[in-house]
């Protein structure tokens, strides 16, 4: 049994008709919410806390010699620099730009990291040329919605951003889609303003790339359906007999050994399922452990003292 001739049997056969990608309007609002920073800080600390505190660093400058007046005027200096330092960062200008494109930067990032033959999510704009680039040069952002949005696109996003409450100069950002059934998908990140957008794209990837059950994919000549487990994913037994009579209630089978290695070639982006170093349950009473590839990975289960499997149901 070689993979490589999985493979090469999928090069020549090729895949099922690709599906038109879902769509989403490029351009996303952010609205910002609390600033959960300033919300700690004023609620970290009593009033008597906070007089004690103060009093506190003022006798140490006076007992460094500044005199009682020139104490106070240093406290309340540095008091002062700290708030307009704040200020100035936390004016938010065109930080919903950043995190917008920065978004789109990571998810098409995660396509050309992770090859596709379908792609199933792309950013798309609702507006022409000539409106984009005259937006641009007038320092907007290209947001006007046609009559026909319904038609051109699948979702609609929107954001939100918060000052986060370590006061580390972190942001906590939520990004909702909303369907053209006005279903939604909520995803939340916090880090950095220029890498916490990547928590999120790399969700959003996985939600929509990720192979989802059932999946028809043409292995050995013929379409061969993946029914996956009854919660709709990959599941794991402890005995080779469970996966077996998981597979019967759904009037399916386990793969053989040559599926399984031609739906891993297909992978996880491209609706099959990756080996990975997993040990998986097999039709006809075997089990397939990467592991053990010399003379053939696919063996009896008691050659391979496995405590859990992975399976999925095929038909």
């Amino acid at each position: 049994m070689n993979k490589l001739k999985s493979l090469a049997l999928i090069v020549l056969i090729g895949i099922s008709a690709q599906a038109q990608a879902a769509r989403i309007w490029s351009s996303i609002p952010f609205v910002r919410g609390a600033d959960l920073c300033a919300y700690k800080q004023a609620y970290s600390q009593t009033r008597s806390e906070y007089m004690s505190e103060m009093t506190g660093l003022a006798s140490e400058l006076m007992q460094s010699g500044a005199k009682g007046s020139e104490a106070m005027q240093m406290l309340v200096t540095f008091d002062a620099l700290y708030d307009k330092n704040v200020r100035l960062a936390t004016q938010h200008k065109y930080l919903d730009v950043t995190l917008e494109s920065t978004l789109k930067a990571y998810f098409d990032g995660y396509y050309r990291d992770f090859p596709v033959v379908d792609r199933k999510l792309e950013f798309v704009q609702m507006n022409n040329i000539r409106y984009i680039i005259n937006s641009i040069n007038n320092g907007q952002r290209p947001g006007w919605i046609p009559d026909n949005a319904g038609d051109l696109v699948d979702y609609m996003a929107y954001g939100t951003y918060s000052f986060a409450p370590n006061c580390r100069g972190n942001i906590q950002v939520t990004l909702t889609l909303v369907g053209s059934d006005g279903s939604t998908k909520n995803y939340q990140g916090i880090g950095q303003p220029s890498v916490v957008m990547s928590q999120i794209a790399s969700r959003m990837f996985e939600d929509f790339q990720r192979t989802q059950f059932p999946s028809t994919l043409r292995v050995n000549g013929r379409k061969l359906t993946i029914i996956g487990t009854h919660n709709g994913s990959v599941g794991r037994v402890t005995s080779l007999r469970q996966a077996e009579r998981a597979c019967d209630n759904m009037y399916a089978r386990l793969p053989n050994g040559n599926e399984l290695e031609a739906i891993d070639a297909y992978g996880d982006w491209n609706g099959g399922v990756s080996i990975h170093q997993n040990i998986w349950a097999l039709r006809g009473g075997k089990v397939y452990h990467p592991g053990l590839m010399n003379p053939s990975p696919v063996r009896d289960p008691w050659s391979v003292n496995a405590k859990v499997m992975n399976y999925y149901c095929v038909r």
